[in-house]
């Protein structure tokens, strides 16, 4: 057994971050874990012991301990564990910050207005120490330097708040840049951020200042001499202020770097506290990550376009190599239309960086702003100029890459790639909708759809606990109503079903992930107050249960949309805000349960009840009939259960009729994609699910595969067929709300359901021959493998390695029993911990083959398979009448099958759908045997 890692709150090694409770976890890994591990914690502070646990059962390898926290202090954590004569022991530490004060500094800045971009400066001179911290926060954004060097390897601080509520202080250990005693100088440079710069959709191209107009910064640098005495040096009066080489920045506009620029001093100036509250962080750190070369692609100026082959967030370092004064130019964009860079989705933000060289040979990068690309044009730089100078950085929050699904498909495994740059590029401090754009505000919406995908793929609790808290802040002070981006920067709509339930969602699946019930401790309150906040409206209207007569978004960007701005899906918006509010109160019981609190447990849960009956009488004739056949309505009430009793193979069927009638499409937005393959997966037709899944024809996520896509786009005709862009006013190639289809990967198709107990039920299908991913779970990783051994179909092998603590019951398709590592089980048997090889032989093969579901193009020119189809289907017959199977190629059996009522032919029955799928399969089968022949 490895022990491999101690998290404290989620975190390795955590320095400055505001503990407000502490959450001690442990991962393992293991072919096999001991039964009879014990754990033991000791936290330490400058050598003393201050927290010991007696050795206990290892349940579980966490651990809460509650103690008073001191300021400015590292403390260290040792766990051991024991089993028989084994012991095993790892170490981590973590460091508090400011706790929420400084004590000896000022803010300081310059009251000119029509500055952006300024130096902050002093030079200090100190002895031989042991070791410093800095303790900083800026408005706008800042960086800081010693010497010259930067403090740190984040970017982009203090991240983006709601500045007047609250800001950020980071800590730094600064003590290998003051290792020489003598003369320093530290350096706190400062840009206009989300703080100052034009930000916002309010006003077209944003509105600047919505924070405050002026930039200004805190700091302490805090050192111990050779001698053990401790020293406190604060941003005063006394430091100097001068203009920056950086004359104007902003997120949308880019930056301006011009290093022959000759600075201008400014006075320095004090100022009272510019905001509410000042916090130890609780945003990650932004940082560099993966890092890309260039391909050069000639345009039609004669300038040069970089193709960095990704699009993400970030931005481009280049090696100066160009002579003093020349000036250059570097635009952002993320297609190439006509042999140029396109940039018309991008606005009115500029996304462009400038340059002024002065003559030395250094590396070059924007400072306080970032961009969403796949490529760069470079302006006024030598036509000869090396590619290998140039190199695209990915810039996103640093959280830890913990998930992955690789099959034998090159395009699904591109579409997971994809998925994850969506995500990557833009969890930026705050989720945003995209990363190029001049928006990139935190929508409530895609935030809350996509959350379950996301902890999948990345360790999002700390990223998530920060959002939540932001979301809450907002929340206070609007009643309880959550708007539709957080932070709310210029916004005052909100109170939007989906949008609005990320208040719920985030924490609750933060908790589901991670088994840590802090984050719905801190949020219960914001939790209750929203759905609260509904319950109110609701009273002002019909029925206290239902959310009615209220402005939506809906079913947004929807295919099968009746609105004439083509903008939302014919889904009532009464229906999916009544489903959310029945979601989030659910979840607001369940979360009480959790947390002991009895009376509001009970009350949720009746509310949830009142609404459940309140939903079925408003939504359902007296027949059972659902008032519309949407995909998104259907999907939704089959997701929560809403629908009468003993009607639910009716509302599969109504499902899976209505997706026929769609050509085995969807035609879902933001609401109804992410339950679309859930709903049919649990309900028996994953078949279906699959097909829809694989599809590379428009509208389906490998059409976006198959046009080169590299992250997710907003619309599903992002790009239309020929290649060229969709013209609409709001289009993104960077949105990750549709990649919320990867939970359906891992947790169907994979087979990962975490609840009470954790399942393993993988929904295994021909039309891959091996799935395997990865995810973690509190303890450790959990990995699942399946992959049919034979080409016929005829046997099953699945690797499972089952994290510490976390025992799954194990059902697999198709059989009764299956064989682990030489022992016979019983179908839904549960498996310890550990190291797991599965075979079995499924009563029916796994064969990829064609079903009712399969459009006619797919074996219409298949003689045999025509041919036999003659003796089942009843009316192919009409189908070979000249002209007619061209006319209906594109859709299936089982949809034609409706459609011929109209001219007189039966639908086909549950028997002779079968008896088709029967044939299908058999045809299949006896291909696989001639081929074996031949061989």
């Amino acid at each position: 057994m490895e022990f491999k890692q101690i998290y404290i709150n989620h975190m390795k090694n955590p320095i400055g971050f505001d503990f407000d409770s502490l959450f001690i976890s442990c991962e393992l890994s293991a072919k096999n874990y001991p039964e009879d591990l014990e754990k033991k914690m000791t936290i330490f502070c400058q050598g003393r012991i201050i927290y010991l646990t007696e050795w206990q059962t290892a349940n579980d390898l966490s651990f809460k301990p509650i103690f008073k926290l001191t300021r400015k202090t590292r403390y260290e954590v040792l766990v051991e564990l024991r089993s028989n004569d084994k012991f095993y022991s790892q170490k981590a530490f973590f460091e508090t910050g400011l706790m929420n004060s400084f004590q000896q500094s000022k803010w300081i800045g310059s009251e000119d207005t029509s500055v952006h971009g300024i130096n902050l400066c002093k030079q200090i001179t100190i002895p031989k120490i042991k070791q410093a911290r800095l303790y900083i926060t800026g408005l706008g954004l800042y960086e800081a330097y010693i010497d010259g060097k930067k403090v740190g390897d984040e970017y982009l601080a203090p991240g983006f708040t709601d500045y007047n509520y609250y800001i950020q202080i980071a800590t730094h250990d600064v003590s290998n840049l003051l290792n020489e005693p003598g003369i320093h100088t530290l350096q706190i440079s400062l840009g206009d951020g989300w703080y100052k710069g034009k930000l916002g959709i309010q006003t077209h191209g944003g509105k600047a200042n919505q924070y405050g107009n002026v930039l200004m910064a805190n700091a302490e640098l805090d050192y111990m001499d050779d001698s053990g005495i401790k020293h406190i040096l604060g941003t005063d009066s006394t430091w100097q202020i001068e203009t920056s080489h950086i004359p104007h920045s902003g997120i949308y506009y880019g930056e301006d770097f011009d290093e022959t620029l000759s600075t201008k001093d400014l006075s320095t100036k004090e100022f009272k506290q510019p905001t509410k509250h000042l916090k130890d962080r609780l945003s990650l750190p932004i940082k560099e990550h993966e890092i890309f070369e260039a391909k050069r692609i000639d345009t039609i100026d004669h300038d040069i376009v970089l193709d960095f082959g990704q699009n993400m967030s970030g931005w481009v370092t280049f090696e100066n190599t160009l002579p003093k004064g020349t000036k250059v130019e570097l635009q952002y964009g993320e297609i190439i239309q006509k042999g140029n860079l396109y940039r018309d989705n991008l606005r009115s933000a500029r996304a462009s960086f400038t340059y002024v060289s002065d003559g030395t040979k250094h590396l070059i990068r924007p400072h306080f702003t970032y961009f969403g690309f796949r490529y760069v044009k470079l302006i006024g730089f030598p036509e000869d100029i090396d590619l290998k100078l140039f190199h695209a950085r990915a810039l996103y929050s640093d959280m830890e890459e913990i998930g992955q699904i690789k099959t034998d498909n090159t395009a699904v495994n591109q579409l997971f790639s994809n998925i994850k740059w969506g995500q990557k590029s833009n969890f930026l401090d705050i989720p945003t909708d995209c990363p190029q754009r001049d928006e990139r505000l935190g929508w409530t919406g895609d935030a809350a759809i996509f959350s379950k995908t996301a902890s999948y793929n990345m360790d999002t609790y700390q990223f998530n606990k920060k959002f939540a808290f932001d979301i809450a802040v907002e929340q206070s002070f609007r009643n309880g109503e959550v708007p539709l981006y957080v932070p709310n920067v210029d916004g005052k709509d909100g109170g939007k079903a989906v949008w609005g339930d990320v208040a719920t969602i985030i924490p609750w699946v933060s908790y589901l992930r991670s088994h840590d019930s802090t984050i719905l401790r801190q949020n219960f309150g914001a939790m209750m107050s929203w759905v609260d906040w509904i319950h109110d409206y609701a009273k002002s209207t019909k029925n206290e249960f239902l959310w009615l007569d209220s402005d939506q978004l809906g079913d947004w960007l929807a295919l099968d949309t009746e609105d004439i701005m083509h903008l939302k899906g014919k889904t009532p918006d009464e229906l999916i805000a009544s489903t959310y509010y029945y979601q989030s109160v659910k979840i607001v019981a369940q979360t009480a349960l959790i947390l002991h609190s009895k009376r509001e447990h009970e009350y949720y849960k009746l509310l949830a009840e009142k609404i459940k009956e309140a939903f079925i009488t408003e939504f359902y004739t007296a027949g059972g009939r659902l008032i519309t056949d949407t995909q998104t309505a259907l999907a939704l009430c089959l997701k929560l259960g809403l629908y009468p009793q003993d009607f639910h193979e009716e509302i599969v069927k109504k499902l899976v009729g209505r997706i026929e009638k769609d050509q085995n499409h969807l035609t879902t937005g933001f609401v109804g994609t992410p339950d679309l393959l859930p709903a049919l997966s649990e309900n028996g037709q994953n078949d279906l699910a699959v097909q829809i899944f694989l599809n590379d024809d428009y509208p389906s996520w490998l059409y976006e595969v198959r046009l080169g896509a590299t992250t997710i786009w907003e619309r599903w005709n992002s790009i239309q067929p020929d290649g060229n862009i969709n013209k609409n006013g709001m289009n993104s190639l960077n949105h990750y709300s549709a990649g919320a289809v990867m939970q359906w990967v891992y947790e169907y198709l994979l087979g990962i359901k975490q609840g009470e107990q954790l399942i393993i039920q993988p929904q295994i299908t021909p039309k891959f021959k091996i799935m395997s991913g990865k995810t973690k779970l509190n303890t450790g990783e959990l990995k699942v493998q399946w992959r049919l051994a034979d080409h016929q179909g005829s046997r099953v092998e699945v690797i499972l390695d089952i994290p510490f603590d976390n025992p799954a019951q194990v059902i697999l398709p198709r059989t009764q029993n299956w064989i682990d590592n030489g022992m016979k089980h019983q179908n839904g048997d549960i498996l310890q911990s550990g190291h797991h090889e599965i075979s079995y032989e499924p009563k029916i093969n796994f064969i990829n083959t064609f079903n009712v579901h399969t459009a006619l193009n797919k074996f219409m020119n298949n003689q045999e398979i025509t041919n036999n189809l003659k003796e089942l289907v009843p009316f192919w017959g009409f189908l070979e009448l000249p002209g007619n199977i061209d006319h209906f190629k594109d859709y299936s059996i089982l949809q034609l099958s409706q459609e011929m009522k109209g001219i007189g032919f039966t639908p086909l029955n549950d028997e002779q759908l079968a008896r088709i799928d029967r044939y299908f399969r058999t045809y299949a089968k006896e291909q696989i045997e001639k081929e074996d022949e031949l061989k």
